[in-house]
């Protein structure tokens, strides 16, 4: 335990402070988190349960915002059902959180969109965009730039 002495500037009284620093921190890999995106994703009205299959797949991002994992696993992880976790993962991709990737052998993949987070470099956030609206329309759907239609820009 640190223990410091703090100056109290308007009476001069010697406040004695203690700070705890946590020993033991978790390990393993990071991401950037977009603040604007938390914001986004606060008003988005979603169930305890689809928070927290969204924070096990921020945990299990890998580089350039992929992510393959089985909705079993995610399930036996949190302690959930299956079908609950199904449920979960379809309103994200609803709601535009994650976006359905291709798929390899037996397993979805999936992406983050970059508006909440990036795992990898920086500079590489316009390519994984381009990637995901490619992805987009491989499933017919029409992909829209800043709220509009590509052909209006």
């Amino acid at each position: 335990m640190d223990k410091h002495k703090l100056v109290n500037t308007e009476t001069g009284e010697i406040v004695l402070a203690v700070v705890e620093l946590r020993r033991k921190y978790f390990s393993g890999g990071f991401f950037m988190a977009m603040q604007e995106g938390f914001l986004h994703l606060a008003k988005l009205g979603l169930t305890g349960e689809q928070l927290s299959v969204l924070m096990y797949v921020f945990g299990k991002l890998d580089f350039e915002n992929w992510l393959r994992i089985g909705q079993q696993e995610i399930a036996d992880e949190l302690g959930m059902k299956k079908p609950n976790v199904s449920r979960a993962m379809k309103v994200l991709v609803e709601k535009r959180i994650i976006h359905k990737g291709p798929k390899v052998g037996t397993s979805l993949t999936y992406r983050l969109d970059p508006g909440f987070g990036l795992k990898g470099r920086a500079k590489n956030e316009k390519t994984i965009r381009k990637d995901i609206a490619d992805m987009a329309r491989q499933r017919g759907l029409q992909v829209l730039q800043g709220g509009k239609d590509e052909d209006e820009e």
